[in-house]
């Protein structure tokens, strides 16, 4: 039950350049995401990276997961053409169940399998006014499942979209892409957008042959009504359907290997409507609503689900004496599904009515002539899986002078049991014994993390700027397996987890034409299992080293040029070894209306390995080199 602020775009819809803005009007960027208030990036007490609408465009990204690779401290990696593994600091996976993910403050975290399907999450990106990305617990605000961090995507309001925008492209890899998109207003009050997208890719590279093309498309309007001097309206309504394929493994009886694999296209389908209305009493006292109606379709061979979800989220926003600022809320979730059996998973039941019941009451206290700021808070959470969930949060941010802020937070955060993890069956390969079971456990209770954290956020000088953040986190009760009897285990909440993260990002401008953004993140994350045995970086699965550099160059008014560098650690535990790369980006605008860009992705190796899939076991691939040409023409 998640509720983002519907603020003034900070990046209008003319392509505005950032290395025409100096460092100061980037630090004061507004974030809405950890306080659920606009407030300036530099005071947020929260490791927190902003990527604007331009950081989007000059990154050359296609897709969402895409440019969420320049964020500092996630983990991003392409599994094949249509899926992804995303998660924050720890817990990786294509099913990372500790990262919350939301679209306009529409949650898209799947209860049935947890984590994101990330290839049914999209908008048109020149849509997209920010994304917000918080890297650490954020359980007293954004409830259960924001355990290592949330992801806040955010669009631009209809008034800012005003006008027509087609784009058109394609490549190697993208074969063919197109956006349309048309803005207008009925009166001064009234604004609204309706849009279009669809694409399709390329399979990826298997020395047997890939089957994991992708194919899809999508379709909406977004309307906002400012009623009177106090009131707004905001409706958005969308559906998508498509296609992405993969070649999927799954148990049988019959020997040798007791399993087959078979090439197939998953189809994926779903429509979402929200409405939001936000009425301001007076300055600093403002009440918003927001209700949403999800429906989601998956059939595989290995996994089909169909899911409507109903969601109500009630904040409150007032101000106190003694420059105290008061927020306080409630929220109701209900959700029915159906998932039916497959060869690799089935439920006891089939069919299932989950209900989330939340509330929430924060203060935040501005100290010694404002420099300092104290957030108190507690999530309060009932879940049908759980008993009533306490999550509390203390933060702190001082500014001992301008352009400098120090911050710190305790925040105890939850992750709720999956459908999987309760009531689910799940056949696993197991050689020449035939295949072994994985059976959920009904009181299997949520996990619980506790998180430690620190920060550093300054503007040294009027070209450099640098971002530090510091973690250590606990977690209990998480998610492990216990031997029933030969050939048959259990989930059990009896596995313990501790990891330290290190993240540093900068800002250089070294020219009026020229920035740098180099970034760095440290992942150590030690778990403990049913049996006692030990593991480092869960099983090998988070990459101990990141590294990334990007460069935009201004060439002349017309022409950038941009680059972003990465290396990655290896991932011992699914032998996936580091790796480095390269993408590139051309840009020029021959008018005000129309811009050109060529695109490189990958460039240093013809293909490589990034992730191998998990849970729905699809045939691993490498990920190509990739060239496309796009045209953006506004009018």
């Amino acid at each position: 039950m998640a509720h983002a602020a519907d603020v003034p775009a900070p990046i209008a819809e003319s392509i505005q350049d950032l290395t025409e803005l100096g460092l100061e009007d980037l630090m004061k960027i507004e974030v809405t995401s950890v306080s659920k208030k606009v407030q300036p990036l530099s005071q947020a007490s929260a490791a927190i990276f902003v990527l604007t609408q331009e950081d989007i465009r000059r990154s050359g990204a296609n897709s969402i997961p895409e440019a969420l690779r320049m964020v500092p401290g996630l983990i991003v990696a392409r599994i094949d053409a249509n899926k992804w593994a995303i998660s924050s600091r720890f817990d990786t996976g294509r099913f990372a169940d500790d990262l919350l993910v939301m679209m306009d403050g529409r949650t898209v975290y799947s209860p049935s399998l947890g984590g994101t399907f990330w290839e049914v999450q999209d908008t048109i990106l020149e849509d997209i006014e920010r994304i917000e990305v918080i890297r650490g617990p954020g359980g007293t605000l954004w409830g259960a499942n924001a355990v290592n961090g949330a992801i806040n995507i955010i669009t631009k309001r209809a008034k800012d979209t005003h006008g027509n925008l087609i784009t058109l492209g394609g490549g190697t890899e993208e074969r063919g892409f197109t956006s349309l998109r048309h803005g207008g207003h009925i009166g001064d009050t009234f604004h609204y957008r309706v849009f279009g997208k669809a694409f399709d890719r390329d399979r990826s590279f298997n020395p047997e042959g890939a089957h994991d093309d992708w194919r899809m498309g999508r379709a909406g309007f977004r309307a906002d009504w400012e009623i009177g001097q106090h009131d707004q309206l905001m409706i958005h309504a969308e559906s998508y359907q498509g296609r992405a394929g993969q070649q999927t493994t799954v148990p049988t009886l019959v020997a040798p290997d007791f399993s087959r694999t078979a090439a197939e296209d998953a189809r994926l389908s779903g429509t979402n409507t929200m409405l939001r209305w936000t009425h301001t009493f007076q300055k600093a006292n403002e009440l918003a609503v927001q209700v949403y109606y999800d429906r989601i379709g998956r059939n595989e061979l290995s996994f089909h689900e169909s899911r409507q979800t109903y969601d109500l989220d009630l904040q409150h926003r007032f101000s106190l004496p003694f420059n105290q600022d008061v927020l306080w809320g409630f929220g109701y979730r209900h959700t029915t599904d159906t998932l039916s059996e497959s060869a690799l998973l089935s439920f006891d039941p089939s069919q299932r009515t989950l209900t989330t019941f939340s509330g929430m009451l924060q203060d935040e206290i501005r100290l010694f002539n404002d420099s300092v700021r104290l957030t108190i808070g507690s999530k309060f959470l009932k879940h049908t899986y759980t008993n009533l969930l306490i999550l509390p949060n203390i933060r702190m941010a001082w500014s001992p002078v301008s352009n400098h802020t120090i911050w710190g937070a305790i925040t105890r955060s939850a992750r709720l049991p999956t459908r999987l993890e309760r009531d689910g069956l799940q056949r696993l390969t197991g050689g020449a014994g035939g295949f072994e079971e994985l059976r959920g456990t009904p009181q299997l209770r949520s996990e619980d993390l506790i998180g430690y954290e620190l920060g550093y956020r300054s503007q040294w000088t009027s070209s450099l700027s640098a971002d530090i953040a510091l973690s250590y986190t606990t977690e209990r009760y998480k998610a492990d397996e216990a031997e029933l009897a030969p050939g048959i285990e259990a989930r059990a909440s009896k596995g313990k987890m501790h990891g330290y993260a290190a993240e540093i990002a900068m800002n250089w401008q070294l020219r009026d034409w020229w920035r740098i953004r180099p970034a760095f993140t440290y992942l150590y994350a030690h778990g403990h299992s049913e049996a006692g045995e030990g593991h480092d970086d869960e099983s090998g699965e988070i990459p101990r080293y990141q590294l990334s550099f990007r460069s935009l160059i201004n060439l002349s008014k017309t022409l950038e040029f941009d680059s972003t560098f990465r290396f990655v650690d290896q991932l011992a535990g699914v032998q996936v070894p580091s790796y480095t790369n390269l993408d590139l980006r051309l840009g020029w605008k021959p008018t005000e209306s129309i811009e050109l860009s060529l695109v490189g992705h990958n460039l240093l190796a013809q293909q490589h390995l990034e992730y191998m899939p998990q849970l729905l076991n699809t045939q691993p691939v490498q990920i190509q080199r990739g060239m496309y040409g796009k045209v953006t023409w506004r009018f």
